[in-house]
């Protein structure tokens, strides 16, 4: 697998994780860890992060510039 489909199947699953913590956020589903009971902003603040993950991964399957070819 090369690194850009790589990066992009892990952009696709990052956005699939912000889109469930934005439909728990939305819906107001509960979430229970043990004894704790996870509130709403936890899912709001784990959709920001999967995003921003997202966005680094697709940003990086277009890759950078080829680097210049220097001749002496």
């Amino acid at each position: 697998m090369s690194s850009r489909n790589y990066c992009m199947v892990s952009g696709l699953i990052f956005v699939l994780i912000g889109l469930l913590h934005v439909w728990r956020y939305v819906l107001d589903l509960p979430l229970q860890v043990g004894v704790w009971y996870a509130p709403r902003s936890v899912s709001l603040i784990g959709a920001i992060i999967a995003g921003v993950l997202a966005l680094w991964a697709f940003s990086s399957a277009r890759g950078t510039k080829p680097h210049e070819t220097v001749y002496n």
